[in-house]
């Protein structure tokens, strides 16, 4: 069987091939890089607002399960630039649906959706998926209507399209434009003796359900496995954690004393905390369950960030 990602390079592509490769599946995959060169994966540098190429790499590879990971993913840069993101998030999946549909009807689709659908209005612990979603930012707005476009498919076309709506994840390889990744990074940095020891941070009372890349993966491939055509399924921990714990996690793994500026509150006060979660009880249904504590997901992001800032560690 093959499997097709889209987004392939990046953060949950790099996982969900080692997640695959290890099922035995053949791998293609496209982005926008020139040039990705993986044992077993087939690729194609190519734009997935592109339906005429998309459509003759589809046929080519003939997959089985389409994995829709590619888009614009970084909240700041959809309100930056709201039209690359609506253009990128809606345009880009109709693209790889009419391609899918032209070449491979029979193909699953997983549509990689966001918490960020349900909007800042909601704050619970356990949102459901029959939560209607309301989105209060251009990213959100961007993937509720791709969304709602996919499930039009489901209805107009019959295609086996499904959808998640994945909180936040972690974990070895994230970008440092995020906050977990960062944190470790700079912590990092300052045990390898490459920054001094302090850090700024912003508000650390909020909590946040933080769930690990290689159970996001498991999750996906779960869900084309065993959920339901037009299924929609929160990809998410169920467990809110404060970004106070996940910096005292990480700083604790510090040989140093790093001091944190810039927290203009009273750290024990969380009262007005913010408290975000999701409910994932529709795809524990499916066999899948969480692997990774948080504190295992952070002990391996520090390590990678470690591994990664030693190889530029200048020599004396």
């Amino acid at each position: 069987m093959t499997s097709l990602i889209t987004g392939i390079t990046g953060f949950v592509g790099a996982h969900l091939i080692d997640l695959l490769k290890r099922r035995g599946q053949r791998i293609a995959g496209v982005d926008m890089w020139p040039a990705f060169s993986i044992d077993g994966v087939e690729y194609a540098p190519l734009s997935i607002l592109d339906t005429a190429a998309l459509t003759r790499f589809f046929a080519h590879v003939k997959p089985a399960r389409i994995y829709h990971l590619a888009g614009v993913s970084y909240l700041p840069d959809a309100d930056a630039t709201p039209r690359n993101a609506l253009e990128t998030n809606i345009l880009g999946l109709v693209a790889i649906l009419d391609a899918a549909r032209s070449s491979c009807p029979r193909a699953r689709v997983l549509v990689v959706g966001s918490s960020k659908e349900y909007g800042s209005g909601v704050a619970s612990e356990s949102i459901p998926e029959t939560t209607h979603p309301q989105p209060t930012d251009f990213y959100g707005i961007s993937k509720y209507a791709a969304e709602l476009i996919g499930r039009q498919y489901v209805r107009q076309y019959g295609m086996d399209v499904r959808f998640s709506r994945s909180f936040n994840h972690t974990g070895p390889g994230q970008s440092p434009r995020f906050v977990c990744s960062d944190w470790a990074r700079q912590i990092a940095a300052i045990e390898l003796k490459l920054q001094k020891p302090e850090i700024t941070v912003g508000d650390i009372r909020p909590h946040i359900d933080f769930s690990d890349v290689r159970d996001v993966s498991r999750a996906y491939r779960t869900i084309l496995d065993k959920g339901e055509k037009g299924g929609i399924y929160n990809v998410c921990s169920g467990t809110p954690v404060s970004l106070e714990h996940v910096l005292g996690h990480l700083t604790a793994k510090c040989s140093r004393k790093v001091r944190i500026a810039g927290t203009a509150f009273k750290s024990r006060d969380h009262k007005a905390s913010p408290r975000l979660a999701g409910d994932n009880s529709r795809l524990r249904k499916l066999g899948w369950k969480p692997r990774f504590a948080i504190e295992d997901t952070l002990d391996d992001l520090f390590a990678y960030w470690m591994r990664e800032l030693a190889c530029r560690k200048p020599t004396s």
